[in-house]
């Protein structure tokens, strides 16, 4: 079983507009979804065959909705209960371009943070690798996926951790390390203080394998959108360059790379196959509409033409 976490999810509704009229009324017909990056994760693994159980905070109206859609979408879910509310996030599709009205979330209490990290703490027992993915909500130490990490490498699973901002630097400062991190390339050039471009893997490699952060951590990943992404594994550099693809939505496509990983990894894929499918998940993503979703016709295509070669 794959437990994936979202520790801060929402009711994702997407409203397609042909042309976004401002100060004026706009009628749409809304798109809604079980939203949070492990969710989409979570959608990418069930197509994929794996056994999912998705985990994290969910209260109130919203909570309850939010379970009934992941019941529609096939996920079998164990969620902690808070007493704030689900939050809901907003993405107009309008003109080519994408605009974003996400709320922040409801705050956790310390008792309800205690008793999910006891439920993930029986969860992680039956797993075979775990994913942890998004922010934290208002209320949860910055460190706290630390704990999480700790209790998968107590229990021998491989976690994948696939944060951003204070709760990545503490993940990268903490001698807990997680089975992957993967950063994408403006992430990692906050991180370093840099500007690379994905023309410049090779110096970007070096800059990366010179940060002690980064030391002890099995596979560091970084994406690089449309062109592909390199990673570390086993003291070796590998880069993976991805085909050209007519994009339609690319909304999850770093969730859908993740789901990848963890299919690959939870069945105990070398290091190649482990990029040929997170990529290849990545790419069938951001060829479907629908956000956390695989065009997965097109499997074949896209997985043979993802080429891995080490540097």
């Amino acid at each position: 079983m794959i437990l994936t976490v979202t520790m801060n999810p929402a009711i994702d509704t997407a409203y397609h507009l042909d042309h976004l009229i401002i100060d004026d009324v706009n009628r749409v017909v809304p798109k809604k979804t079980a939203g949070g990056k492990g969710l989409n994760v979570s959608r990418v693994l069930c197509q994929l065959g794996d056994d999912v159980v998705a985990t994290g905070l969910m209260g109130g109206h919203m909570g309850a909705y939010m379970g009934e859609l992941m019941d529609a979408d096939g996920i079998k879910h164990d969620f902690a209960p808070i007493a704030g509310e689900t939050r809901i996030c907003l993405n107009i599709l309008h003109e080519g371009n994408q605009t974003e009205l996400l709320e922040s979330g409801p705050e956790v209490s310390a008792d309800e943070l205690a008793a999910f990290t006891a439920k993930f703490a029986e969860l992680v027992e039956k797993a075979d690798c775990v994913t942890i993915s998004g922010s934290l909500p208002k209320g949860v130490p910055a460190d706290y996926y630390v704990e999480l990490v700790a209790k998968c490498n107590e229990a021998g699973v491989p976690v994948l951790l696939d944060t951003s901002g204070a709760s990545l630097n503490a993940a990268l400062e903490s001698d807990v390390t997680p089975t992957l991190v993967k950063p994408n390339l403006t992430e990692i050039n906050a991180l370093l203080g840099t500007s690379y471009t994905p023309d410049q893997v090779s110096e970007l490699a070096a800059d990366l394998q010179a940060d002690e952060r980064f030391q002890g951590i099995p596979w560091v990943v970084v994406s690089m959108g449309a062109a592909g992404s390199f990673g570390f594994n086993g003291g070796k550099i590998y880069r993976a360059v991805t085909p050209p693809i007519p994009a339609v939505n690319a909304t999850g496509s770093g969730d859908s790379t993740i789901a990848g990983f963890a299919h690959a990894i939870a069945a105990g894929a070398d290091a190649a196959t482990v990029l040929k499918t997170g990529n290849t998940c990545g790419k069938l993503n951001a060829m479907d509409p629908q956000t956390g979703h695989l065009v997965i016709n097109r499997w074949d295509e896209v997985y043979n033409a993802v080429e891995v070669t080490e540097l």
